[in-house]
């Protein structure tokens, strides 16, 4: 064994008459080191550690292992050096990387101990060994790699990766953290490695008991975990979190799992909409049924099928045309097309007809649904059966609109009606009044009563009727007047003819009634655009020429 110039005399005053047969058996590099001096003893080992022969780094002192080892690594040999000198380590210990004379690093485990000291407590000469321990530092190297490139696989996940284990005597920890356990817990993957109780900490107290019971169901039973819980986060508040993670039970008793947890807050709460939005689909009284763009039905609430009769299975692949009363004109659909595409709604009345064939009114509103594209992805349809205020609506037109006692248009009703035709095509369609005055009727009433008159009265209009065209139009405006409108008419000798017919039904119909006059008819006609063009203009003159009539009748 060959030791460095000065061995013998150290030997010889440190009495280490053995050390030499001892230290022939190892592989460590010795060193002896006076801290005071500066002066080394380095063994071949120690060289050879770092590829050099001994006689290669002569002379030796402490310079030549300041000169090798790694500059990164001196403070922290200084800083445990000082504590062993100060009494605050019984021996030296240290990992250092030291340069090899091919250029590379190795690693080894500087260990020593002071074995003298002067007669002031001072360190004088210290004793240590090298250990070359190069391959488990390699060995770590790639552990550690594996380490980072996992950590870097891991933090790029959506959800917080991890490793739990429970040991034997049910101490929990986690080996393994993503960084992503911020996004959960709130705090660093560094905090949790050292306190696993952070997770139970922050799990919301409603749901701590499910998910303890959950775990320790696992863990009894080597079964998945699998949970939905809430975690209250320092930042964000609570939040929803999924978890998964399967159980393996370890040779020395203890349970890993290996799993994931990820912030599901938004998809909860979609989830809780949908809900919500199913039970309003299922239980609101409005009929509601969902189309494709083209469309076909691929949807149908219950009150749907309470309204129009058509269960379900009736409907879905079919055209909404298969409710169509068809009583609204082919322009009404185009017009709600129309709106449809350019604003994503249309609300508005349609008859449609039920499954028994019977056709009823009701309220539709059309809504579009897009896709992320904004493309039209369905629609929605929302209707009631408005028939009950269709009808009263009716009633309350016919109330305001129809005379009571012949059930025929009264005045305002009229004027509706010819302000409908005079608005047709711009008003270009000619069309034809007659007025109609009865002669003589007030006899009926003075002699007969006002009862056997209102009797009279609603005879007359029945034939009246007779007389005139299903596009024809009878009102009565007063007591004994009545208004004929004929569309389409704009000959003079035409329209005396249907008047002079009326004038005989009339007759006809107060045969019986023997007055000391008989009840006659006075009659005038207007043509539009002719004898005027506003509704005041052309029944003023047709009330004149009917006048006129009546005059010629008393001479």
């Amino acid at each position: 064994m060959t030791f460095s110039d000065g061995y013998e005399k150290i030997k010889s005053q440190l009495g280490f008459d053995i050390a030499e047969s001892i230290l022939e058996c190892g592989d460590a590099g010795i060193w002896l080191w006076n801290v005071q001096t500066g002066e080394t003893v380095f063994n071949e080992k120690w060289a050879k550690i770092i590829g050099f022969c001994l006689a290669d780094l002569q002379p030796v002192s402490i310079e030549t292992w300041l000169n090798h080892a790694h500059p990164d690594d001196l403070p922290r040999s200084q800083a445990l050096l000082e504590a062993h000198f100060n009494g605050l380590s019984e021996r030296y210990i240290c990992e250092a990387r030291m340069k090899h004379k091919n250029g590379h690093w190795v690693k080894v485990l500087d260990k020593g101990q002071v074995k003298s000291w002067d007669e002031h407590g001072k360190p004088e000469w210290m004793f240590g060994v090298h250990i070359d321990i190069t391959e488990q530092w390699q060995k770590e190297c790639e552990v550690e790699s594996l380490h980072n490139k996992l950590q870097r696989f891991t933090d790029n996940l959506p959800g917080f990766v991890y490793q739990h284990v429970i040991d034997k005597h049910d101490n929990e920890s986690f080996p393994f953290a993503s960084s992503k356990v911020k996004d959960i817990y709130g705090c660093s993957a560094e905090q949790i490695l050292q306190s696993a109780e952070l997770a139970m900490q922050a799990v919301h107290p409603d749901d701590l008991q499910r998910v303890e019971q959950s775990i320790a169901d696992s863990k009894t039973n080597l079964t998945q975990w699998h949970q939905v819980y809430r975690i209250n986060h320092p930042i964000k508040g609570v939040i929803w979190v999924e978890g998964k993670s399967s159980p393996i039970a370890q040779s020395d008793g203890s349970i890993e799992w290996n799993g994931y947890l990820e912030d599901v807050t938004d998809e909860v709460k979609c989830n809780e909409k949908i809900k919500l939005l199913t039970a309003v689909f299922s239980t609101t009284s409005r009929g509601i049924l969902i189309t494709t763009p083209e469309p076909k039905i691929v949807d149908v609430n219950p009150a749907f099928e309470r309204i129009t009769g058509y269960k379900k299975e009736d409907v879905v692949g079919k055209s909404p045309a298969i409710l169509s009363a068809k009583q609204q004109p082919a322009e009404f659909y185009a017009a709600m097309w129309k709106e449809l595409l350019l604003s994503g709604r249309w609300q508005g009345e349609v008859w449609n007809k039920r499954k028994s064939g019977e056709v009823f009114p009701e309220m539709l509103s059309i809504d579009a649904l897009y896709d992320e594209a904004g493309c039209v992805s369905h629609y929605i349809g929302a209707f009631d059966d408005i028939s009950s205020i269709v009808e009263k609506r009716q009633f309350l037109t016919e109330l305001v609109n129809q005379d009571p006692l012949t059930k025929l248009l009264n005045r305002r009703g009229l004027d509706i009606q010819l302000h409908a035709f005079m608005q047709d095509k711009q008003g270009t369609q000619p069309f034809a009044i007659i007025y109609i005055d009865l002669d003589n009727f007030k006899l009926v009433n003075d002699t007969f009563g006002h009862e056997q008159g209102d009797n009279l009265l609603i005879t007359i209009s029945e034939q009246l009727l007779l007389q005139l065209r299903e596009q024809d139009t009878l009102a009565r405006i007063g007591g004994d007047e009545f208004v004929v409108i004929l569309p389409s008419l704009s000959s003079l000798k035409l329209c005396n003819e249907v008047a002079m017919r009326c004038t005989e039904a009339v007759k006809r119909a107060a045969k019986k009634y023997h007055t000391p006059y008989p009840v006659s008819v006075s009659y005038g006609i207007s043509l539009y655009p002719i004898n005027g063009n506003s509704i005041k203009t052309l029944l003023q003159h047709a009330d004149e020429m009917m006048y006129k009539m009546k005059q010629q009748h008393k001479v």
